[in-house]
């Protein structure tokens, strides 16, 4: 057994506070039209499985609240097989079975997480779907894999031989960033970030649009997806090409001015994650992708080729200090981790670049849909750019998608279209007009009037606010301050939960009125401070319970009231 990465304990977090969720659910659909053999597909799948590790691990129980991991040697794995020609309704039917592909749960605890369905649609037409959990895969890891299952494929059916590509394992890269040469860049990194974000503001909010959340950030989303014509496309790369900026800094400016219209914001904190591999683990499988908080200033009656300039130069820059772990930044910059939204930016802007494996077998062509909708999101908002490349394996007309992923408790459909439509209309007149003054393009492009907010309870369901109000009451009927606490009254330690406080941070001088956060508590220690007060009371709790009442009377009592339901 061996320790989660930095980024494989915060997904694990995630997913203990929210266990519904499917924010980190990915789902890539391989379509193949032509001849094609599933006996043979199965058998390369199971192979690269056994090939990599990171696809055999498995989640295992500690005393401490936070799992170790294994890798399971020998694995069975199953592809699942739908024939769909002869179905009354075949689209309706495939919906169906990808809807169940992509919400079932994982149990963390049983190899491998992730898992794969064929689909056979019509007469020459498959489609592999395969969706895995961000504990064992980032978005180059998924390439990676399909990489090596479709050469296998490729060489078997031409009668040639299949070579793996030699890479370590995802065991040996956990154990490289715990070395102290590594550590020691981390350090670096945090320092350097820690002053490039003093004084940022970590949000970006849009008032005009959608509501403001009121509760829990509990990740569920929508999703809209958006194409950018092929001509307007060679367009921005002829506009990038000529001004010495590279087309992801040329959208991530577009974008930031989308955002400052809608925000009144002119200093911006954008995520964009990294894929954070050291050189030796380029071709190694398994979760290892970092996000960086980019800080962009906006002068309005500045060119938008200065804006994009900036960009480019903050994305480098972050490339640069990109392994630093977005915990101990949180840590370095003092930030309140209270809560499942990320405490450095609410807003996330990437590109997947990793290009759709091709197969090189005459008679048969490749595409392939990634990002599938779960009904969830990890942000208020998040923009993932993908050329033409990443969809099709013979890199087709050029033409981008961007999936716009949106926090429902935010942002309407209606919401989100407009800044869709807002980006593509400020890009054309970027393309138009790189010089003119970034404030100047496109003037239509604006914040609208706000509207009432949602109905709360329809947002969060009546079932979800009548929990809420039951807590709440409880917590705010709890002993205050010097009177009796809720159990173990007699005791001179007090409460449980404050035991439980003084425990985990390790501190005498905590009180019933102590908030856990601002004592010092963060995101991954809440599962240690859960399992010590499991130990103490011999029952279990929910973890979303402390970052909603942080507080030990608070807890006492929200306790209470969830064990009597």
């Amino acid at each position: 057994m061996f320790p989660l990465s930095a980024a494989q304990k915060i997904v694990w977090l995630q997913q203990q506070v929210l266990p519904e969720s499917r924010a980190y659910h990915a789902t890539a659909v391989i379509e193949f039209h032509g001849e094609f053999d599933p006996v043979v597909i199965r058998r390369c799948i199971a192979d690269a499985v056994g090939r990599h590790d990171a696809f055999r691990i498995r989640m295992c129980d500690t005393d401490s609240g936070i799992p170790l991991q294994e890798v399971v040697a020998d694995i069975s794995v199953e592809v699942s097989r739908f024939d769909l020609r002869d179905a009354d309704d075949p689209a309706g039917r495939r919906e169906e079975l990808l809807r169940g592909q992509v919400s079932s749960a994982f149990d963390l605890r049983t190899a491998p997480l992730v898992r794969w369905m064929l689909l056979h649609l019509a007469d020459g037409h498959w489609q592999l779907v395969m969706t895995e959990h961000h504990l064992v895969h980032d978005g180059r890891s998924t390439v990676i894999f399909l990489n090596d299952v479709l050469d296998q494929y490729a060489a078997e059916m031409s009668g040639g031989d299949h070579v793996p590509a030699a890479a370590p394992s995802y065991e040996e890269y956990v154990a490289h960033t715990g070395s102290d040469e590594y550590r020691a860049r981390v350090a670096a990194d945090v320092a350097w970030w820690a002053e490039r974000l003093d004084g940022a503001r970590f949000s970006v909010d849009f008032p005009t649009l959608g509501t403001r959340r009121s509760a829990l950030f509990d990740h569920r989303g929508g999703q809209f997806r958006q194409v950018l014509p092929a001509a307007l496309m060679d367009q921005v790369r002829d506009v990038a090409q000529e001004s010495g900026h590279t087309v992801f800094a040329t959208l991530l400016a577009v974008h930031a001015e989308l955002c400052r219209r809608h925000s009144g914001q002119d200093d911006l904190v954008i995520g964009m994650p990294l894929a954070n591999r050291p050189v030796e683990f380029e071709h190694t499988v398994g979760m290892m992708v970092g996000a960086v908080p980019l800080r962009l200033a906006i002068d309005p009656l500045a060119p938008g080729s200065d804006l994009a300039e900036e960009a480019m130069t903050a994305v480098f820059d972050a490339i640069d200090h990109e392994s630093a772990p977005i915990q101990d930044l949180v840590t370095a910059l003092k930030r309140s981790s209270k809560g499942l939204g990320n405490p450095l930016f609410n807003i996330m802007f990437a590109m997947h670049d990793a290009p759709c494996p091709p197969v090189k077998i005459p008679g048969l062509s490749v595409n392939m849909e990634i990002a599938v909708s779960a009904g969830s999101t990890k942000f208020d908002l998040s923009v993932v750019v993908m050329p033409d490349k990443v969809l099709q394996a013979d890199h087709g007309d050029h033409g981008y998608e961007l999936v716009w992923e949106y926090s429902t408790q935010m942002f309407g459909p209606e919401d989100v279209e407009t800044l869709a439509t807002g980006f593509e209309t400020l890009l054309r007149a970027y393309v138009a007009r790189p010089s003119a003054p970034i404030g100047t393009l496109a003037p239509a492009v604006a914040a609208r009037p706000a509207h009432d907010a949602r109905n709360e309870d329809e947002e969060f369901g009546a079932a979800d606010a009548a929990d809420a109000a039951d807590a709440a009451e409880a917590a705010e009927a709890a002993p205050r301050a010097g009177e009796a606490p809720a159990t173990d009254a007699g005791t001179p330690s007090g409460s449980l939960w404050l035991q439980a406080f003084r425990h985990i941070l390790e501190r005498d001088d905590i009180d019933e009125d102590t908030d856990f956060f601002q004592a010092g508590g963060y995101s991954l220690l809440v599962p240690l401070l859960v399992a010590h007060y499991e130990t103490l009371a011999g029952r279990r709790t929910p973890t979303s319970l402390v970052f909603e009442f942080s507080l030990p009377r608070e807890l006492e009592a929200a306790t209470a009231a969830t064990a009597g339901r």
